[in-house]
């Protein structure tokens, strides 16, 4: 004992021999000498809590070198101690204070110890009782390392881990990780909004949605979910369209992206799903189809136009320059009306503009001549067309024979708008003053027919007035029809056109 008390690693932080007890001096006795070159703080208190011994790595880590043997230094040679939370610790909360209580060992207890040049370094502590031959405490050890290195890369591996959350939890669409087993271990708010509900991390397993359905709405168990399918083979899963149900019945389109983590030796972790929401996608998908089924109705119906005109055009045209001359000038009127439309992506034209452009080609002076007064209508597609036609024709039969065909002939051309059993009525009259007089024909012509069927369901009021045609149109205003509505009017099962000779009947 003497020759290891003198050695040169214990010299000066051993107390003397009269100092210490009897039975703590056998307990230090067991010790050797190699305790001093430990890369571990060690240091021992007796019963009362005084320090009597502590190696060299123990002061390294306290920043000095306290005497011991007169009692002053008590439970722990540091300047200050705190728990891990930061509080300060007195002397009777310290652990060995603790130990020396309670008698029982302390394990991986986590402290922050004060330099006295203010510095602070945290330890994992680890402490034992010391029992002489008969039981009796008769003092305690403290075996502590310098963890600060390791707890510096925790809060840099905490505070990186934070980010990615905060940037997963930026992103918009939907994102969630699993174990091994397929129990959910962290959720974005995305993934909270698409599902309708919060999960219970370590508890829900597999998906964050409520219910799940494939892409023809049949349910689907979790554990049948594309995620648990890429758990259970350890491969991504991509391009199945999946339904997700929220707890109040709402269903969302998604498309899911489930792909297997593994650690550095190859071992399944977990997995991550990323959860795109195709509403929008499917929105579009539906509604191209719907206009290409309805473009394809409107070709038909334009080419069934065109087909009606040519054959009406070539019944009652004396002459094939006649024919010619009036087939042109009814093709270039649909054509006017049709880039109308056009202009508008199809949702409706302006009845003002229309009137202008179907006028405006028989002659140069016509909107000289022409008075157009009323408020702004927007007509529907079908209406534009119908409307275009007839305006068209009055315009045409105004040229070779009313108003427009002398020099100071007028046409007045106004409309205005009411409301019957919450239905909007356009209300327009054509007149037309100082022409020739007017002649009533014995058999209508092809103008006055395409006249009367191109709005088969207005009211059209002729009078055949001594210098002037006068006519009056009251048409109930369709409205605008969304995509289904369309959809289910057309009735058209698939893209295929139908027959041009039905639609021309």
């Amino acid at each position: 004992m003497a020759e290891m008390l003198d050695s040169v690693g214990y010299r000066g932080r051993v107390a003397p021999l009269p100092a210490m007890s009897q039975a703590l001096q056998r307990a230090l006795l067991s010790w050797d000498g190699l305790l001093e070159w430990l890369p571990v703080g060690i240091y021992t208190c007796d019963a009362e809590g005084c320090l009597v011994q502590y190696n060299r790595h123990a002061a390294e880590i306290w920043g000095r070198s306290p005497d011991v043997g007169d009692g002053q230094v008590r439970l722990c040679g540091a300047a200050r101690a705190f728990a891990a939370n930061g509080r300060q610790l007195s002397p009777e909360a310290a652990p060995m204070a603790e130990l020396l209580a309670t008698g029982k060992p302390i394990r991986d207890r986590e402290l922050i110890l004060e330099r006295p040049d203010g510095t602070r370094v945290t330890i994992l502590a680890n402490l034992d009782p010391l029992f002489d031959d008969e039981g009796r405490l008769v003092g305690g050890v403290n075996c502590f390392q310098d963890i600060s290195e390791r707890k510096a890369a925790e809060e840099r591996f905490k505070a990186r881990e934070a980010w990615y959350c905060g940037l997963l939890d930026a992103l918009p669409a939907a994102i969630y990780t699993t174990d091994a087993q397929g129990r959910i271990t962290y959720f974005n708010q995305a993934a909270v909004e698409l599902s309708g509900r919060r999960p219970v991390l370590g508890s829900d397993e597999w998906c964050v949605s409520w219910k799940l359905r494939d892409a023809f709405g049949t349910p689907i168990r979790h554990e049948d979910c594309p995620m648990a399918t890429a758990l259970k083979t350890g491969e991504p899963v991509r391009g199945t369209e999946k339904i997700a149900e929220r707890p109040d019945g709402t269903r969302v389109p998604i498309l899911p992206f489930p792909t297997p983590l593994r650690d550095a030796s190859g071992t399944l972790v977990g997995a991550v799903n990323m959860l795109l929401d195709i509403s929008d996608r499917k929105r579009a998908e539906e509604q191209k189809t719907v206009l290409l089924r309805e473009l394809a109705h409107r070709v038909n119906n334009t080419f069934a136009v065109i087909l009606a005109i040519t054959q009406q055009s070539l019944r009652t045209a004396p002459t094939p320059q006649a024919f010619a001359q009036a087939f042109t000038a009814r093709l270039q009127a649909l054509a006017q009306a049709h880039s109308l439309l056009l202009a508008q992506d199809w949702a409706g034209a302006d009845l003002a503009e229309l009137a202008k452009g179907q006028i405006a080609p028989f002659r140069p002076d016509a909107e000289e001549r022409l008075t157009i007064a009323g408020p702004r209508v927007v007509l529907e597609p079908a209406q534009t067309i119908a409307l275009g036609a007839v305006l068209h024709e009055l315009a045409a039969n105004a040229c070779k024979y009313g108003a427009l065909s002398v020099p100071a002939g007028r046409v007045e051309l106004n409309w205005s708008v009411t409301a019957k059993n919450g239905v909007d009525h356009l209300h327009l009259t054509w007149t037309e003053r100082d022409g020739p007089q007017v002649k009533r024909s014995a058999k209508p012509g092809l103008g006055s027919r395409i006249i009367r069927r191109g709005l088969p369901n207005a009211k059209i009021d002729w009078r055949l007035a001594t210098l002037g045609v006068e006519c009056k149109i009251d048409l109930a205003i369709e409205r605008r029809k969304s995509a289904s509505a369309t959809a289910r009017e057309l009735k058209v099962p698939s893209l295929r056109a139908r027959p041009l000779a039905a639609e021309a009947r």
